[in-house]
């Protein structure tokens, strides 16, 4: 590591480093790591009797086989962090998705206790799974102390691409068995995810992809196998939809193709094989709560329906238009139940309150969502929330902004720190009016039996502070994940194929999404309308390129790596039905990652209804030219 006065001299300093190393062979594809027994880890799941299924002589069977590229995150600004020493204490400013676990990578490499490190999380332009990783934060701490002074590190755009993590490319095989009447009766699969040269999060992501590899439908009979090669390509990482996205691709495409097999419509043959209340999901024990995917597709079906009476489906001898569909489900927190989180609200003087909370917001707007429940809680304004979140110094514990956790595991957390902040104000109410009753109803405080009085929250807070009896209540709650409910999602999508280009272009897409009761819609259709976007880029365009004779990366600016612009997006609807979960707070699950899963097959099943073409792999670059589209209003 070299530390500077300016990036001009440790640039210098760099090219002055003389690097000793042996070539050795590589490994690059799937195949060869397959062929050198070259695996970081294998897993699976396994339910019922796949092969006694198969040999029944009425099952219908298809089979698909899928290739699918890694995918960068692209935040808008790459990896920094700064760290600071002083006094035997370390203080690193990062762009971070879980301060505390990066606290507790700091204090096992620097040797330190955790309680004389301090870990901030800036703002975020995103995360998207790559800052639950750890890349800079040790390097700065550790020149802070070297240096006794401020040390910053920032990869350029160029580093971000290559040192950081990306989605694991995948290769998937599919195989279905439905009886004749369009029931699903098993499903068996295997899957070989491009690790790199660590574990990193494949483990995970290979569970998380057999445990959703059945995605939100009801089979009986489920077998799946997951192995993680390892190789020298570029690292796999955590990355939006965490293993479901690329086992959704394969499925939603098979889901299509048998429908269409079936002489069934696509929207029912999926409803009438899908998970219902009180049910459970292939290889899962814990029952869905609550579920409005079909109130989710009769909007779609709604919308779709007023876009074709506007535009009607074009057929002609240039241009053959198709609507595709998908669905899709994630999970409100880890779905290990390893999610916990604390809060802290306190009263201020001017009767707000100051909300204490450990997550990470990463622009999905969490800190907005966490203020509105203890807003909603309380029964104050939302302006009289003051919130502090994500420093291990100040805020309470929590796991990390990942896996759709903070609407569900943090705001139940906040919800329960707000309601024992109400209850320890009816104590102290019931100390200052000794003798009367005093209960708390609908945010308002009533005093009985002597004096008789309603007090607003405000009211209530001046009176325990400031009377000679009063104190200073501070409400606390943890909430530790106790269940996983699932969020759904379906998602319509308009393609055009030009027959003599041999090109395509996306004329609209739609995603409802059942999330429970939204906090905040706004924040919602942001995280579906931005999801959306990264779908577009995940089906059409995105891909590491990598010199076949250097191994050299070449995908490390937006000239070789090609995301979305404004031309590239279509016309985009969101909507949110109304639904209600018992677990989460005021009813409310998770949208961070469901809302990309289900858009890349959707795409592809509507390509492939307009092309006639079999699709086995993405980005659809590789086999159509892609047509520009006027981006039209997002509604």
């Amino acid at each position: 590591m070299v530390v500077a006065d300016t990036p001009e001299h440790a640039r210098a300093a760099v090219k002055l480093v003389k690097i000793d190393y042996t070539e050795l062979p590589g490994i690059y594809t799937m195949a060869e790591g397959v062929k050198a027994d070259s695996y970081i880890v294998r897993t699976g799941r396994e339910t019922g009797d796949v092969e006694k299924c198969k040999a029944e002589a009425e099952i219908v069977k298809v089979r698909v086989s899928k290739d699918i590229q890694p995918q960068d995150h692209v935040c808008m600004e790459p990896v920094s962090a700064i760290g600071y020493a002083k006094d035997g204490r370390v203080t690193v400013y990062a762009c971070t998705q879980a301060p505390f676990e990066v606290r507790r990578m700091l204090a096992k490499n620097l040797a330190m206790d955790e309680e004389n490190i301090r870990v901030v999380a800036t703002p975020l332009g995103g995360g998207f799974g790559k800052k639950c990783d750890s890349f800079l934060e040790a390097p700065a701490a550790v020149a802070a102390l070297c240096c006794d002074k401020p040390v910053k590190v920032t990869l350029t755009r160029q580093e971000d691409m290559i040192v950081t993590t990306r989605r694991h490319g995948y290769h998937t095989d599919y195989e279905i068995g439905f009886s004749k009447d369009g029931r699903f009766r098993y499903l068996d699969s295997f899957m070989f995810s491009d690790g790199g040269p660590y574990e990193a999060e494949s483990y995970g992501t290979l569970m998380t992809g057999c445990l959703m590899s059945g995605g939100p439908y009801i089979i009986p009979n489920v077998k799946v196998e997951g192995s993680a090669i390892r190789n020298n390509n570029l690292q796999g990482g955590a990355f939006r939809g965490y293993g479901n996205t690329q086992l959704t691709f394969g499925r939603e495409i098979l889901m299509d193709r048998l429908a269409q097999k079936l002489d069934m419509d696509p929207v029912e043959f999926r409803l009438m094989n899908h998970v219902q209340v009180g049910e459970c999901f292939p290889c899962a024990s814990i029952p869905v709560s609550s579920n409005g995917i079909e109130d989710c597709a009769r909007r779609c079906q709604q919308i779709q329906k007023e876009i074709d009476e506007k535009e009607p489906l074009i057929d002609d001898e240039n241009i053959r238009q198709a609507w595709g569909i998908s669905f899709s489900c994630h999970g409100s927190g880890p779905s290990s139940k390893e999610g916990l989180s604390g809060a802290v609200v306190m009263l201020n003087a001017d009767a707000s309150v100051h909300l204490l909370v450990g997550s990470a917001d990463i622009g999905q707007g969490s800190e907005t969502m966490e203020s509105q429940i203890a807003a909603e809680c309380l029964g104050i304004p939302l302006s009289s929330v003051q919130i502090t979140a994500a420093d291990t110094g100040l805020t309470p514990y929590n796991t990390g902004t990942f896996g759709s956790s903070q609407t569900f595991i943090c705001g139940n957390a906040v919800k329960l720190a707000c309601d024992d902040l109400k209850k320890k104000m009816v104590e102290q109410l019931k100390v200052i009016y000794d003798g009367c009753t005093v209960k708390e109803k609908n945010h308002r405080y009533y005093i009985s039996g002597g004096e008789e009085l309603e007090l607003s929250f405000e009211d209530a807070a001046r009176k325990i502070l400031f009377d000679p009896k009063g104190s200073v209540p501070i409400g606390a709650g943890t909430y530790k994940a106790l269940a996983c409910p699932n969020p759904f999602s379906v998602c319509f999508v308009k393609a055009e194929y030009h027959k003599k280009l041999n090109a395509i272009r996306l004329m609209d897409i739609i995603e409802v999404v059942d999330v429970g009761t939204p906090i905040n819609r706004l924040t919602v259709a942001g995280q579906l309308e931005g999801g959306i976007a990264q779908g577009v880029g995940y089906a059409l365009y995105e891909r590491m390129e990598i010199n076949p004779r250097s191994r050299r990366t070449l995908s490390t600016d937006f000239l070789h790596y090609r995301i979305p612009q404004m031309g590239d997006m279509p016309r985009t609807y969101v909507d949110m039905v109304n639904s209600h979960d018992p677990y989460g707070p005021h009813g409310a699950k998770s949208v961070g990652e469901l809302a990309t899963v289900p858009v890349a097959p959707a795409i592809v099943n509507a390509v492939r209804r307009a092309s006639g073409i079999e699709i086995n792999s993405l980005p659809l670059c590789d086999k159509f030219a892609i047509l520009p589209t006027e981006r039209g209003n997002v509604k």
